[in-house]
């Protein structure tokens, strides 16, 4: 048990590491037939993305790298998820960080989740709602949620908006330069700064690790909704789902397609219903063209 813990020193000391070989994937595939695969694919968009942006901005992504440390979970456990969460990071067009990296996602475990995000909440509360420098939280209301959430997995993305062009903080920069008289592209976009991940063991049960490592590979690399209803569609994210929750079950093709459409998705569209039109439509091009592999 973690007794009290400086979360920004954590931020900046957790054990990260690096693996090379790309994620598994099986060669079961599963149609969806209750819709159109169009629609299906749309549905699932609009419902995974939890935008912690303001104003309905877009959703915000890793600028090209990204460092995983864990604490409180045994070093071999603790690498192996490290190392799933890289590999999925690598397949998606990122870098994940070498060993010494500063870890940006920190994933904790521990055997109450909610006496820890509490504890964390009270002991780091800058970590969770920084003071206003052009970062972006979910706000008061979803933090609480986050406190007393009773999921085996919980987790808090922090954003930060940049500039376009030269990935300089917005609020640094004071003001915006427009770019042209187009109102097709935005001149800033949402980069994540930081998420903080709780795995809270005794609500976790008899699950799969190599289950568990690809849901918290899928939460650490796009802003998903916690409250997203995923049951009509093939997603990691319904492993917890006690109606449809397979315990050994692994990233689908459709998880993949979709952090790969996000990353490859330009974070400067005009509005967020836009992008996620684009992010669809990135799916929909992806070779299992609306089917998931299980």
């Amino acid at each position: 048990m973690i007794r009290k813990i400086a979360l920004l020193a954590v931020l900046a000391a957790a054990t990260p590491a690096f693996a090379q070989t790309p994620p598994a994937s099986g060669s079961n595939k599963v149609v969806i037939e209750a819709q159109r695969p169009e629609e299906a694919v749309r549905d699932f968009v609009a419902e995974i993305g939890a935008n912690a942006s303001p104003d309905g901005a877009n959703l915000a992504r890793w600028d090209r790298k990204v460092c995983v440390g864990v604490v409180n979970v045994t070093a071999a456990y603790a690498q192996k998820l490290i190392d799933q969460v890289s590999l999925v990071a690598l397949a998606v067009g990122l870098d994940p960080g070498e060993p010494g990296c500063k870890p940006n996602v920190l994933i904790m475990a521990d055997t109450n989740g909610d006496e820890l995000a509490a504890r964390l909440i009270k002991d780091s509360p800058k970590a969770f709602r920084p003071e206003p420098n052009g970062t972006s939280h979910l706000g008061r209301t979803q933090l609480r949620k986050f406190e007393k959430s009773n999921a085996p997995v919980r987790w808090w993305h922090v954003s930060q908006t940049v500039l376009v062009d030269t990935g300089q903080s917005a609020m640094e920069a004071m003001s915006v330069r427009v770019r042209g008289a187009s109102r097709l592209r935005n001149n800033v976009r949402e980069d994540l700064h930081h998420a903080i991940i709780i795995l809270d063991t005794k609500r976790i049960g008899s699950v799969s690790f190599s289950s568990l490592a690809d849901y918290v590979a899928m939460v650490a690399l796009a802003q998903v909704d916690a409250d997203a209803d995923m049951r009509e569609h093939p997603s990691i994210l319904n492993l917890f789902n006690a109606e449809k929750g397979d315990r050994t079950a692994r990233m689908t093709q459709w998880d993949l397609d979709y952090l790969i459409s996000l990353y490859t998705t330009r974070g400067d569209a005009s509005t967020a219903k836009a992008e996620a039109r684009h992010i669809a439509r990135g799916m929909m091009k992806r070779p299992s063209d609306g089917k998931a592999a299980q």
